[in-house]
């Protein structure tokens, strides 16, 4: 393919390689045909600053498989990139004063089409056309690799997605081990056992820190649409708290435990309620 530079390219084509560029997709002597023309264009170092950020994006994305419908929008636009045909198709001759005359490809001229000038306005014609192909080539290869930079944005925003998801369950994780050793720790640490309904659950508490955490390895189900709720008791006022399921569970009371006088345990509707429904399923003074 001959280059940029032999072609003489006009600035509208020049303008359609920022996404090559970009890439690293130009050969040498096209890659300084087009810094020179970088230099005073400003728009063209827009272009090739947004697709150098979109690359390095997704180069610093740990390498995930996309969902289907992002691979499929990049695979699409690629494949929809028209190749560069090996020749281009010659010129219908044009029809002279005595009648159209009729060309075979390959074949001897005749008549007026031999003379020299008629034969150089042909290869002219041919050049001009095959020029124009790579050109449109050209072009259709640069949108082509604007657009599947466009989806690969998704695709690493997806793939980057999922990790800072993935970083953000992970500090979850320590802060709320760091929490409990913490409260293991208190020097004013007290242990108090509840019963419901025949299984064990502890409530560790430390006034100190302020804190409470009620522990279950396999607390019963509630019932349909219900839930467990814990009260905070001040005198006889009861202070709504945590509300939870059943199952294994590790629940953080989230009220004023340093001057509370004990800790109730309810069946409330799912959602919990403002005031306790009584009986009462367990309690404890702290």
């Amino acid at each position: 393919m001959n280059n940029i530079s032999d072609r003489g390219a006009g600035a509208d084509e020049l303008h359609d390689l920022a996404a090559l560029y970009a890439v690293d997709a130009l050969d040498t002597s096209e890659r300084v045909t087009f810094e020179t023309h970088l230099a005073g264009c400003s728009r063209c170092r827009a272009e090739v600053a947004d697709h150098a950020a979109t690359t390095s994006y997704l180069a610093e994305a740990t390498a995930l498989e996309p969902p289907p419908a992002v691979r499929a929008g990049v695979l699409g636009a690629i494949h929809g990139t028209v190749p560069l045909p090996a020749h281009a198709p010659a010129p219908a001759a044009r029809p002279t004063a005595g009648g159209p005359e009729r060309t075979t490809v390959g074949a001897p001229a005749r008549g007026p089409a031999a003379t020299p000038a008629h034969s150089g306005a042909r290869r002219s014609r041919s050049h001009v056309s095959l020029d124009g192909l790579r050109r449109r080539y050209r072009r259709v290869l640069a949108l082509a690799v604007a657009t599947a930079l466009v989806p690969g944005v998704a695709v690493g925003g997806w793939g980057l997605g999922v990790q800072a998801q993935q970083r953000q369950q992970e500090q979850h994780v320590a802060q709320e081990q760091d929490r409990e050793n913490r409260l293991l720790a208190a020097s004013d640490l007290t242990t108090h056992r509840i019963d419901v309904a025949g299984q064990d659950g502890r409530l560790l508490v430390s006034r100190e820190q302020d804190a409470a955490l009620f522990v279950s390895d396999d607390l019963p189900d509630p019932g349909e649409e219900k839930e467990y709720q814990l009260w905070l008791l001040r005198g006889d006022t009861p202070v709504p708290d945590a509300h939870f399921s059943g199952g294994q569970l590790r629940t953080w009371l989230t009220g004023d435990v340093s001057d509370a006088d004990a800790v109730a345990m309810t069946v409330e509707p799912a959602g919990g309620s403002t005031t306790p429904t009584l009986p009462l399923v367990a309690s404890t003074d702290i």
